[in-house]
């Protein structure tokens, strides 16, 4: 079995890559861009190694998105997403290189309990939708908790004010206040 680690990054990734079976690192970390070439180099570099027995780890955040996207579109088998494996060894400092490593050593021990998570090809439009979603409740909730900060200067400052108008925070209503 294969592993590959990869760090992500906005702009760039790094990857590293290793045999499980004797833990020699095949391909020293290295980094390529989150784009379409980058993409292809990284399946330049695993393509000598057969997508069956390639494990493909990354951390992450909204940056892995296209990359995840990439490869099942590729057909990789399950690329998973590791949950911030630097902070579950104790690092502290970010460090990309270090940081693939610390990947694969995710993917090869047993003794971190749902420290990743598979990735299901036919899942991943619900995942996008369901993160969508929830980033219009969360958008939802904060556009009510800063219209309640304002009334509350508002009735403050301004006790009368509003009842001067029909409809609070219409054009009109902004537009004086």
């Amino acid at each position: 079995m294969i592993l590959v680690g990869i760090d992500i990054g906005k702009n760039s990734h790094f990857f590293c890559v290793l045999n499980r079976d004797d833990g020699e690192v095949l391909v020293q970390p290295t980094c390529f861009k989150n784009n379409q070439n980058g993409f292809t180099l990284l399946l330049q570099v695993l393509a000598p190694y057969g997508k069956a027995s390639v494990l493909i780890g990354m951390d992450t955040g909204h940056y892995h998105f296209a990359l995840l996207r990439y490869l099942l579109s590729k057909e990789f088998i399950n690329p998973i997403a590791t949950d911030m494996p630097r902070r579950m060894q104790g690092g502290i400092s970010k460090n990309n290189k270090l940081d693939t490593l610390t990947i694969c050593d995710v993917l090869f021990s047993s003794n971190h309990k749902k420290s990743y998570r598979i990735t299901k090809i036919d899942k991943f439009e619900y995942y996008e939708q369901r993160q969508l979603t929830r980033h219009h409740h969360n958008l939802k909730e904060e556009l009510n908790f800063y219209a309640n900060r304002l009334q509350k200067c508002i009735d403050l400052v301004l006790p009368e004010f509003n009842s001067l108008f029909k409809s609070k925070y219409g054009t009109v209503y902004m537009n004086i206040f």
